[in-house]
């Protein structure tokens, strides 16, 4: 079964670990609110994150777009990792650039020389010549690094989308609303629990390796039930590889079409 988008809070995981396992000794919260971040990291499924876009939406937590201002802006305090950029006016695709001196395209163009310039016969110039000028140099493209998103354009503002942490109004990490996710949070919780125990000699090897063995078996399972699709996500799979002429350039358009049927026709075809 697919996950259903929903969450539970942190509460519902401590609650359960003390009733489950019968824990007597307290346990600082800020630490399983660390654990489960941990665990939802180690599952890393992009289904049990947060989809968000910097449209401005401040209804549904998201985003202004980010202010380019000389070449780079900053990125969403909230974000784990880039779905996809493209420049806020035009809306054009970027992509991540391929240039170990990432620079602006206008910059990268003044520093090769037009064909009229005579040229060494072994000057990497000369295939790199024709690269720029034939319209790559006006390619949007970005990296990024140190909190940031670096441009190839001086000014402007960029469209992310982007996968964020499920946190509640507190700042704390939620989990997806599944049973083999909350089973799985809280067998992770407990093993850590359980470890510093066994460390300080205050719980037999046979009850932590327990312990263990209810983590893998049930962190085993939360993965699977992350990876599992919908009947509808199986659909548009199915349309986005079910075609005789594949699309290249799904890129170009937010991949907004990747899901829907091919349709081909044929001289004799019937309209």
């Amino acid at each position: 079964m697919a996950l259903n988008g929903k969450y539970v809070k942190i509460d519902r995981i401590i609650e359960g670990v003390f009733r489950d396992y019968g824990w007597t000794h307290e346990v600082e919260w800020i630490n399983i609110a660390e654990w489960l971040g941990e665990f939802m990291d180690l599952v890393a499924s992009p289904s049990q994150y947060i989809s968000r876009n910097t449209d401005g939406n401040e209804e549904i937590g998201n985003p202004c777009p980010i202010i380019i201002k000389d070449y780079r802006g900053k990125l969403p305090n909230d974000m784990l990792y880039i779905v996809q950029a493209r420049d806020s006016k035009s809306k054009a695709p970027m992509r991540h650039t391929t240039d170990n001196f990432h620079k602006g395209a206008e910059k990268a163009e003044a520093n090769i020389p037009d064909s009229t310039t005579s040229l060494p016969i072994d000057s990497p110039l000369i295939e790199s010549q024709s690269a720029l000028k034939d319209n790559c140099a006006t390619t949007l493209t970005y990296s990024v690094n140190d909190c940031y998103i670096f441009t190839n354009f001086k000014a402007g503002s960029v469209d992310l989308s982007y996968m964020a942490f499920p946190v509640d109004l507190d700042g704390m990490p939620m989990i997806p609303d599944d049973i083999k996710y909350i089973q799985g949070a809280k067998a992770y919780v407990a093993e850590k629990i359980g470890q510093k125990l066994w460390i300080q000699g205050k719980m037999t090897a046979d009850k932590f390796q327990y312990l263990q063995t209810q983590r893998d078996w049930y962190m085993g399972a939360a993965t699977t039930a992350a990876a599992m699709p919908s009947v509808d996500q199986m659909e548009s799979w199915k349309n986005a590889f079910v075609r005789l002429i594949p699309n290249l350039h799904q890129h170009a358009t937010g991949f907004k079409y990747m899901g829907d049927p091919s349709a081909q026709y044929t001289h004799n075809s019937i309209t």
